[in-house]
C-alpha cells in the first residue's frame, strides 16, 4: 500500500494532485506548525495582467509555532467576497466557468474559522472531481507521534503501507535508513508543469487547480 503526505493548502497545485493519484492513502499533515508564507493559506492563479495571489489572512498574534490544524482564519474581513469577485474576473470567460465556479461558490458558504476545515473541502472536491479515488485522512485523526522523518514513519506504519511517496525534496531531509530498517520503501515523485491552453499567454505552470479546471474542465491530465 503507497502512502503519500503533505500539509493541507489551499486549491493546490497540480502536482499535490498528481502525487495523490499516484498514491493509495494521502495524509494531509496538519499536526506540524503553520508555515507562515506558505502555500497553507494562499494560492496563485492568474489573468491579463499577469498572476495574482488569493489569500486568506489568518490570525498569527501570539501564536508563534501553532499546529495547522489550529490555524485560525481572521474574522470579520472580507476576503471571502473578495476571492469570488477575484475568480469571477478572471475566469468568467474560460471554457468551463460554468461548470466550475458554482461549486465553488459553495465552498465559500462554509462558515468554519478554522483553515484546514475551510481547505480540505475544497481538496476533496477537486480529488473528486479529476476523479482521483485516493483516500484522504487528517493526520490528526491518526494519534501518532514523532517529529521529521519519525513522524513520517510513524504515520506509513499506522495505515498498513509498504511504501512511501516523497515528493522531490525529501530527497535532502529524509533519513532513509529508519524506512530501510522498518521494510519500508521510499519512492520520490516527480512532477513537471505542462502547458494546457490558458486564456492569456504566455503560458505560466504552477498555478492553483483552479486554473486548470476553468480552462480544461475535469478532465484528468495523466490519462
Amino acid at each position: 500500500m503507497i502512502i503519500t503526505i503533505h500539509q493541507p493548502n489551499l486549491f493546490p497545485w497540480l502536482g499535490f494532485f498528481d502525487k495523490m493519484q499516484h498514491a493509495d492513502i494521502f495524509v494531509l499533515l496538519d499536526t506540524v506548525p503553520y508555515t507562515k508564507g506558505g502555500y497553507q493559506n494562499r494560492t496563485q492563479i492568474k489573468g491579463a495582467n499577469g498572476i495574482k495571489w488569493m489569500t486568506i489572512p489568518v490570525v498569527s498574534n501570539g501564536r508563534l509555532g501553532q499546529s495547522t490544524h489550529d490555524v485560525l482564519m481572521m474574522p470579520h474581513q472580507h476576503w471571502r467576497k473578495n476571492h469570488l469577485l477575484t475568480l469571477e474576473n478572471y475566469y468568467k470567460k474560460s471554457p468551463y466557468f460554468d461548470l466550475i465556479m458554482p461549486k465553488i461558490y459553495g465552498l465559500y458558504t462554509n462558515s468554519t474559522e478554522n483553515l484546514t476545515e475551510f481547505a480540505m473541502p475544497g481538496i476533496e472536491w477537486i480529488s473528486d472531481t479529476l476523479q482521483i479515488g485516493t483516500q484522504l485522512i487528517k493526520s490528526s485523526d491518526l494519534k501518532v507521534s514523532g517529529s521529521g522523518s519519525e513522524l513520517l514513519l510513524n504515520i506509513v506504519r499506522s495505515l498498513g503501507g509498504t511504501s512511501y511517496l516523497s515528493g522531490p525534496s525529501g530527497r535532502n531531509y529524509l533519513n532513509l535508513k529508519i524506512f530501510d530498517a522498518a521494510g519500508i520503501k521510499v519512492d520520490f515523485h516527480t512532477f513537471l508543469p505542462f502547458e494546457y491552453p490558458q486564456k492569456h499567454l504566455p503560458f505560466v505552470g504552477g498555478l492553483s487547480v483552479l486554473d486548470y479546471l476553468f480552462n480544461q474542465g475535469n478532465k484528468p491530465w495523466w490519462f
